[in-house]
């Protein structure tokens, strides 16, 4: 099967569609919002199919291509819930399968005459794996993300475990872009605690690094959305304090696979704890990154968008 991506995000190019590829797919990846000439690659290329994970933007640019060539496409709605009726939906009217990471999500679009499927998150063990310590990552936590303010799940996250640490005076860095110095933001931080952008590839030199990476999340009423950095920071080895979710608490055990909190007494108690006993924290994050491995994979996820394939198809009367 020949599957062309209109997205060139880490994501897709070494998460979900390298996946495809591992499992004897032809890929190809082209961002239409910055290639000129994406049509005359993907006429080329001559696609069964286009993959599309949503985003703003694309739809007007792709869509009116693909109905005119009848090309069949699939939708992976990333952003369900909060961005459901004004960004997945459209995708969805649009699309021959539909997948999401929310399968509280799946009712709303059988409300609208859409079958759609449960595919989480993941992550690809080429590029998220155990890497060597680097010198340069000599902090005690770090957070990877930018201070996106649109959920207030979110800044709750920010509330309960960032600040609190800050405050307490550890060594903590925040990678992202520089909203997190944007004062006009709900949250903001000091200076002295933003690290800049982090490249993806440098994931896991921080987690075999830091003794503490942190996760917060945009959705604390799913049991199965939530943040795509807790596979990532798991299956490079990282031990991982995270923000308490339903989703979290579905797919991972408390001081087991990782440790949750849910307030900012209970971040500092458990910072404190875990940053004294490094043999703790090495068994969890051993014990996280198997669980990953077995169960979390992109190629996990391929193999049940090609079985959701596989039904449809036999379903469909010769």
């Amino acid at each position: 099967m020949r599957i062309f991506f209109p997205n060139t995000a880490p994501l897709i190019k070494y998460g979900i569609g390298q996946a495809f590829a591992d499992l004897g797919n032809e890929v190809l990846y082209c961002n239409v919002l910055w290639e000129a000439d994406w049509q005359q690659k993907l006429e080329n290329f001559r696609p069964d199919c286009v993959f599309t994970d949503g985003g703003w933007g694309i739809f007007h640019h792709l869509f009116p291509y693909l109905h005119s060539r009848r090309i069949p496409h699939i939708y992976w709605a990333i952003e369900d819930p909060p961005f459901f009726d004004e960004l997945s939906l459209n995708y969805a009217q649009n699309s021959l399968y539909v997948f999401t990471t929310c399968i509280e999500s799946i009712e709303s679009y059988r409300q609208h005459g859409i079958r759609a499927h449960l595919l989480p998150f993941g992550f690809h063990p080429r590029y998220y794996h155990q890497d060597l310590p680097d010198p340069r990552f000599s902090y005690d936590a770090v957070f990877i993300g930018n201070n996106y303010d649109f959920s207030v799940e979110r800044l709750q996250g920010y509330r309960t475990i960032l600040e609190p640490l800050m405050q307490a005076g550890y060594n903590i860095k925040i990678f992202g872009n520089e909203w997190w110095l944007d004062k006009s933001r709900p949250f903001y931080i000091d200076p002295s605690f933003y690290g800049g952008y982090l490249p993806s590839e440098d994931l896991g030199k921080v987690c075999a690094s830091v003794p503490v990476i942190i996760g917060v999340h945009s959705v604390l009423s799913s049991r199965t959305m939530l943040s795509m950095r807790t596979f990532e920071v798991l299956g490079c080895g990282g031990f991982h304090l995270t923000q308490y979710t339903p989703a979290i608490q579905n797919y991972f055990g408390n001081h087991q696979d990782l440790v949750w909190t849910k307030s900012r007494k209970e971040t500092l108690d458990l910072m404190q704890y875990y940053l004294a006993h490094p043999e703790k924290r090495q068994k969890i994050a051993r014990q996280g990154q198997l669980k990953v491995f077995l169960q979390h994979t992109y190629r996990h996820r391929v193999e049940l968008i090609l079985e959701v394939m596989r039904k449809r198809a036999q379903a469909i009367p010769a």
